[in-house]
Formats: structure tokens, C-alpha cells, sequence
């Protein structure tokens, strides 16, 4: 008996030995790793900081038989230039426990061998004082992480409500929790975040305001991947989004609101895909409908990625503390341009699949693609030869769903003007027809059914926009000067043929339908079959239209064609209406609208009345459909002015 005693209590001395000896062992091996890790902390915080320095230093470090006491601070790195650098410390206390079992671990039920248990969380200190008081003495960020002797890790986090009011303003935030892990050998990280709520209701402030955010996730999946850069998957989500400002009566609520990216890679090349969306969106009481937009990115060459992103860090910190060494920036601009090619040689893509708006009446998207290519010698070569060599092909089409657009214009006419349902409807349907026209006018988009769609394509050095063919010197003469890069006058101005103040048919016609010269009986049957009621006049130049003014607004309205006394024919069409308004119109009101509207202009007569004319010209032939488009839009541009100078102030 008195051996099996004996035993028995040997068995337990040489246990709590081991179990004494492997708790110092453990504590020793944490505090020999403490510098290292520290070291490849202030490592990566220089990586994901490059336009602000941050670092931690150890400010005490005590250990214990089971368990350490230690101090961390979180500062600012202050450079010359880095005046306006927040001062201060933000301090963290850090309570380690030994193990291979540390008590906390094995109350959560990690009953396995483990490194430590850590518990950390912010000081408070006079750098925290006003903090302090807004979480009610609960320090404001803490944590606790089970590690294993592995180098894997799980951890969870809370950061504590804080509730606040300022100068009118008040604020109160739930507080959030994160969950997540980590594995020290494939530096693969994940973790999830929950927000319940943000509010801020600032009614009473200066700048009134109302905005509260619900449910919001935050999520990330990512490991190391084999070009040195974080591969995998994160997201943010908000269940719901609520403003609302008082003072100018503007209230909108957002379902569902998201953002995810996905980073994939492959033996060569890396790939991308942000995702954007929302749920439904109502704005003052009209529902706009929901929508979404994937953007992808495809064959990014892996170490030509990896390599602008170090360059680009690089060159972002230099910059930051004050370098100014030009050989070196030399050097690096000749490794961005090198990888950049290296990139295009990989022929990577671009695509847009789809952006597109949802409503109950239809759905509205667009889907664009872009494939690359590596221009040859581009230091020699200018920004247009650039262009072109580099895009090797684009594939874009917009489609418009009319019963879509035109339900929105109804619910906001009946909810923000009040009107009946037919005449918003009536009103709807005349909108409709303008933008329809005025798509067909531009070469925008063609009319198929309940839809306008617009096809853009270019190949092989031609681009085709909705059938008309555009050779790509004259594509991206255009649109870089368009950017400001090419494209000028002799007299150094941007060449932009709309300017001029006519505007020029841009639809098709056949020749049956094609007219040389203005006709006064088919403009005056036009404008018969559009309800207006005319008299004919003699002009000084040729025939005039005097057409009754209906519910336009103007004064007076009238069409002059302007005809040439050799050849009799009438190459130009001058629309003019006249406003005999309740109070003098302003030159600043007339300016507004000459720089916004490019296809008419306005002007005061020598009786002070305000005038807006368009020109229409025939020469080279003029589509009788398009002559119709043009009128239907001159009529809706005059309603427009009327508005515009009836809620102008008098001068």
C-alpha cells in the first residue's frame, strides 16, 4: 500500500515537474521570439502604410514562471516633412499565459498543447483620457488570441460602444466584435466583423443631417500567394443605409449594400473581380430600383504586378520622407514602364459584365470589354500611337429599357410635383420620345422595341458605332483631345464641331427620304401632325411659320427658311421663340444657359425680351426623320427655357 502511495505521488511530482518545467521552457521560447516578431510587425506596417509611417515599440516586458506582463506602444514615424503628424502614443497592456496549457485556453475548451493564451487591450493613458470617458472607462479595443505551438492562431476582438454629443450633433455607435485566424506558415488570415448600428442625428446642428447604418460585415479569406502578393477573397456588407437631410428635404434609404473582391492566380498570371451592388434604393418616396457592376480584371502577369506594386511603394515612401534622389527616380520610372510592358504582353483584359439597374418595369445594363496589347518602341511613339497600338480590341453595348426609364419619370412626377397619374404619364411619355430622338440624332443608340441600344466595336484599327465606321486615327484623335492631350486648332482651341451652334443630323436616311433643301409644306405638315397651328408670312429671306405657341411658354414662335435668290433653295431652317416674361430677364441667366445648351442660343432683343433660336441646316441632305427629331426636340428645349427664366431671381 505504502508502495502504490509512493508511486502514485512520484507519478504526480514528476507530472507538475514537467508541466512547471514546460510552462518556463514555453515562456523563455516566447520571450527569445518577442524581438523577431516585433521586428516583422514594424516590417509589415511599413509595407501597408506608405503614405504614413507607423511603429510599435516594446515599452516593458516582464515574465513570470506562468505567465508575462507586457506594454506596447503604436506611434507615428515623424519625418522633416511630417509636421502635421498626430503626437502621442496609443499604449497597449498584453497579459500572456504560458503554455502548454494555459488556463483561459482550456476554459474556452482548447484542451490541445498551446503555445500561449494573449489577451491585450488598449491603456489608459492622458492620450486617452477624453476616450476613456466616451466608452465609460471600458477600454476601447481588446482581444484575446489562443496560439498554437504551430504558429496558427485563433482570435477574437470587440471594440466597445461609444455614444457622443457635440454642438447639436449626436452619435452612437454599437460597438463591433471580430472573429478570424491565422496561420504564421501560409500567412493566410481570415476574419469576420459585425457592426450593429452607427447613428448620427444632427437635427439640431448647423448642418442638419440624419444617417444611420445597420448590419454592417466585413469579411476577408486571404493567404500569401506564390508571386508575393495576398490572393483570396474579401467583402463589406451593409444591410441598411438610411439619410435624410430636413433642411432640404432629401431622404434616401439603401437595402443591401455590397462590395466583394476576389484575387486568383494561376502558374503566370494573376486575376481580379470586384462586385458591386445594392437593393433597393428610395430616394424621397420614389423607388429607383436596384442594381450591381462586376468589373474584372484578367492575365495580369504575376511578377510584372508584384514588381510595380514594390516599385510604387517605394517611389510613395521616398516621396513621403523628403527623398530626392533624381538618378534613383530615373531608374525606378525605367522599371515601371519595363514591367507595364511586360504586362501588356501578356495580352491582359478588362471587362465590365455587367453594370446594370433593375426596376419592375425592366431592366437597364451595360457590358463593356477591353482587350490589351504591348506597343512596340513606346518611348518613341505619342499618346495617339500609344492608343492605338495598345488597345487590340473593344466590345461594348448599352442597353435602355424605356418602360424602366419611363416608370421612374411617373413615380416622380406624381410624388414630387403631384401630378395625376395620366398627365405624369402624358408628360412621361413626351420625355420618352425626346430622349428617344435625341439618341437616334446623336448616333447614341438605335430604338429596338422597348429598348434604345447603342453597340460600340473596335478591331483591327476600325471602330463601329451603331453601323457608322470610324478609323481609329480619327477615334482616338478625338478623345485624347477630348483629354487635352492632342487635337488643337491653329489657334490652340479644342476642335469640336458642335460649338458652332448647329446641330448636324447624325442618323441615316435613305435617299427616298433624304431632303436637300427645306420645304415650307413638309416642315408645315410636320408641325401640323404635331398639334401646332400655323399661318404663313413672306420674310425678308423666305417663307416664315407663325406658329401658335400653345402651352410653350413663349410669346411668340415661329420657323424661317432662309433661301438662297440664285438657286431658290432653302438650305437653312432658324427656329425662334420670343418670352414677354413677368420681370426682366438677367444676362447671368442667359449666360447659364448658352454654357449648358449647345444647340441654341439665347439672347435679349433691343425690347429686352428674351429670345432662343436654333439653327437647322440641310446642306449635304437632311433625313425627313431626323428634321422631325430636331423639331420635337427644339419644342421641348423652348418648355425648358420657359421654366428656367420664369424661377430665375429679377435682376
Amino acid at each position: 500500500m505504502k508502495k502504490s502511495v509512493a508511486i502514485t505521488l512520484g507519478v504526480v511530482i514528476v507530472g507538475a515537474g514537467s508541466w512547471v518545467g514546460a510552462t518556463w521552457y514555453t515562456g523563455k521560447r516566447i520571450e527569445e521570439s518577442s524581438q523577431r516578431h516585433l521586428a516583422e510587425a514594424n516590417e509589415k506596417l511599413a509595407k501597408i502604410t506608405p503614405l504614413f509611417g507607423l511603429r510599435i515599440d516594446q515599452l516593458k516586458y516582464e515574465r513570470g514562471l506562468f505567465s508575462t506582463q507586457a506594454r506596447y506602444g503604436l506611434s507615428f514615424v515623424k519625418s522633416d516633412k511630417d509636421s502635421d503628424m498626430p503626437e502621442g502614443m496609443v499604449e497597449f497592456d498584453t497579459a500572456i499565459e504560458h503554455g502548454p496549457f494555459p488556463k483561459s485556453a482550456v476554459a474556452q475548451g482548447a484542451i490541445a498543447p498551446k503555445l500561449a493564451f494573449v489577451r491585450t487591450e488598449v491603456a489608459k493613458t492622458d492620450n486617452l483620457k477624453e476616450l476613456f470617458e466616451l466608452t465609460k472607462n471600458v477600454t476601447p479595443v481588446a482581444g484575446d488570441a489562443i496560439i498554437s505551438f504551430g504558429g496558427q492562431a485563433t482570435s477574437s476582438a470587440r471594440i466597445a460602444p461609444v455614444q457622443v454629443e457635440h454642438e447639436g450633433t449626436k452619435a452612437e455607435f454599437s460597438g463591433m466584435t471580430i472573429n478570424g485566424t491565422f496561420d504564421r506558415k501560409l500567412q493566410a488570415v481570415t476574419a469576420h466583423a459585425l457592426m450593429e448600428k452607427l447613428s448620427v442625428d444632427g437635427e439640431k446642428s448647423d448642418d442638419p443631417i440624419k444617417m444611420t447604418v445597420a448590419g454592417l460585415t466585413m469579411d476577408i479569406d486571404s493567404r500569401m500567394g506564390k508571386f508575393g502578393l495576398s490572393i483570396g477573397d474579401s467583402s463589406l456588407k451593409v444591410k441598411r443605409l438610411d439619410i435624410a437631410r430636413p433642411d432640404e428635404d432629401v431622404k434616401v434609404s439603401l437595402d443591401n449594400l455590397g462590395y466583394g473582391v476576389k484575387l486568383a492566380e494561376d502558374d503566370k498570371t494573376l486575376s481580379a473581380e470586384a462586385t458591386y451592388q445594392t437593393g433597393d434604393i428610395v430616394l424621397n418616396d420614389v423607388a429607383l430600383g436596384n442594381g450591381q457592376a462586376v468589373i474584372r480584371l484578367a492575365k495580369l502577369d504575376g511578377p510584372a504586378v508584384k514588381q510595380l506594386s514594390d516599385t510604387y511603394n517605394q517611389i510613395l515612401r521616398q516621396v513621403m520622407m523628403g527623398a530626392s534622389d533624381e538618378g534613383l527616380q530615373d531608374e525606378q520610372f525605367d522599371v515601371l514602364l519595363d514591367n507595364a510592358g511586360k504586362l501588356l504582353s501578356g495580352n491582359p483584359s478588362f471587362s465590365i459584365d455587367p453594370i446594370s439597374w433593375k426596376t419592375a418595369k425592366g431592366e437597364s445594363k451595360l457590358t463593356f470589354a477591353l482587350d490589351l496589347a504591348n506597343p512596340k518602341d513606346v518611348k518613341n511613339l505619342t499618346p495617339q500611337e500609344i492608343a492605338v497600338q495598345a488597345i487590340k480590341k473593344i466590345d461594348a453595348t448599352l442597353v435602355i429599357s424605356k418602360p424602366m426609364v419611363r416608370d421612374l419619370m411617373v413615380q416622380y412626377a406624381i410624388k414630387q410635383e403631384g401630378l395625376d397619374e395620366v398627365a405624369a404619364g402624358g408628360q412621361a411619355d413626351e420625355q420618352m420620345r425626346s430622349v428617344s430622338g435625341m439618341a437616334e440624332m446623336l448616333n447614341v443608340g438605335k430604338n429596338d422595341g422597348d429598348n434604345i441600344i447603342g453597340k460600340f466595336t473596335f478591331a483591327d484599327g476600325m471602330g463601329d458605332l451603331n453601323g457608322t465606321k470610324i478609323p481609329a486615327e480619327e477615334l482616338f484623335a478625338g478623345l485624347l483631345g477630348a483629354a487635352g492631350m492632342n487635337g488643337m486648332d491653329e489657334e490652340g482651341e479644342p476642335e469640336d464641331p458642335t460649338l458652332g451652334g448647329e446641330l448636324e443630323p447624325a442618323a441615316t436616311a435613305s435617299p427616298a427620304e433624304l431632303m436637300q433643301d427645306f420645304d415650307l409644306d413638309t416642315v408645315n405638315a410636320m408641325l401640323t401632325d404635331m398639334a401646332y397651328s400655323t399661318r404663313k408670312e413672306d420674310g425678308e429671306e423666305g417663307p416664315v411659320l407663325i406658329i401658335d405657341p400653345a402651352q410653350t411658354g413663349a410669346s411668340d414662335l415661329r420657323m424661317q427658311l432662309l433661301c438662297n435668290d440664285f438657286t431658290e433653295q432653302c438650305q437653312d431652317l432658324v427656329a425662334t421663340a420670343t418670352f414677354r416674361s413677368k420681370k426682366p430677364v438677367s444676362l447671368k441667366a442667359i449666360n447659364a444657359w448658352n454654357q449648358q445648351y449647345r444647340w441654341t442660343r439665347a439672347y435679349l432683343d433691343d425690347k429686352n425680351q428674351a429670345v432662343l433660336q436654333m439653327d437647322m441646316n440641310a446642306e449635304g441632305g437632311i433625313g425627313k426623320e431626323n428634321l422631325q427629331i430636331m423639331l420635337n426636340t427644339y419644342f421641348s428645349i423652348v418648355e425648358d427655357f420657359s421654366a428656367t427664366i420664369e424661377a430665375t431671381p429679377a435682376r
